[in-house]
């Protein structure tokens, strides 16, 4: 990757971050993305999407699930932004701005568009005639904007997708039983641990979640104790 894609990388890497509550500071001298997590210091991002970072510091501070979020959003972020250097322009009647095409599936199309606030993606359909577009969706998040593309064309039904919400419920009910000490047969465990996985790449801003729905919980069940 030259200089110029390493910046533009780190750049975009850096807002994702920073909409997931964390903090990125400004590239070392080893080439590599600092970032904060409860003013502590987490891990560092590398130029091609890794993540490096001590395990003992992360341990002391508790940054487990911080750091497997970080990963996520740096994967995420590598991935979308190979896929805007590799991809053609989009070209549709009366359609401005350097919109990239990313997909395309059952007249259904995904695009994206560096800005200066970011990459702003778009799922559009064709029109009657094939030459213009309409129904534009927009996102900031890749992963919303894919899910909607995935959707919209009919690779995936609808009704066979868990919507963010239903997802962290899900996370939450298999981290419970994972940490809960009671015996689980190693196979069952694997198949846990997979969906907790799976889970933490779909919802970028999981642990952001997770957080709202145990401050949620807890409230109802102060106002519970209160009313009995």
């Amino acid at each position: 990757m030259n200089a110029e894609g390493k910046s533009r990388y780190f750049e975009e890497v850096a807002r994702n971050l920073r909409r997931g509550g964390y903090e990125p500071e400004a590239m070392d001298d080893d080439g590599l993305l600092p970032v904060r997590w409860q003013a502590q210091p987490l891990c560092r991002v590398t130029a091609e999407g890794g993540v490096r970072y001590l395990p003992d510091n992360v341990q002391r501070v508790g940054g487990d699930d911080a750091v497997r979020q970080v990963t996520d959003i740096a994967k995420l972020t590598a991935q979308y932004m190979k896929l805007l250097e590799a991809a053609p322009p989009l070209k549709a009647k009366g359609l401005g701005g350097d919109y990239r095409l990313l997909a395309e599936f059952n007249g259904t199309m995904l695009a994206g568009q560096p800005t200066r606030y970011g990459v702003q993606f778009v799922t559009w359909e064709r029109d009657f005639d094939k030459t213009g577009l309409c129904w534009g969706h927009y996102f900031e998040d890749y992963g919303k904007a894919r899910q909607d593309f995935a959707t919209r064309s009919g690779l995936v039904a609808e009704n066979q997708q868990f919507s963010a919400e239903q997802l962290t419920e899900i996370y939450r009910t298999v981290h419970e039983t994972l940490d809960s000490g009671y015996y689980i047969p190693r196979e069952r465990e694997l198949i846990l641990k997979g969906v907790e996985e799976h889970i933490r790449q779909a919802v970028p801003d999981l642990q952001e979640r997770v957080s709202l729905s145990n401050q949620k919980e807890l409230e109802a069940g102060m106002q519970h104790g209160q009313t009995m």
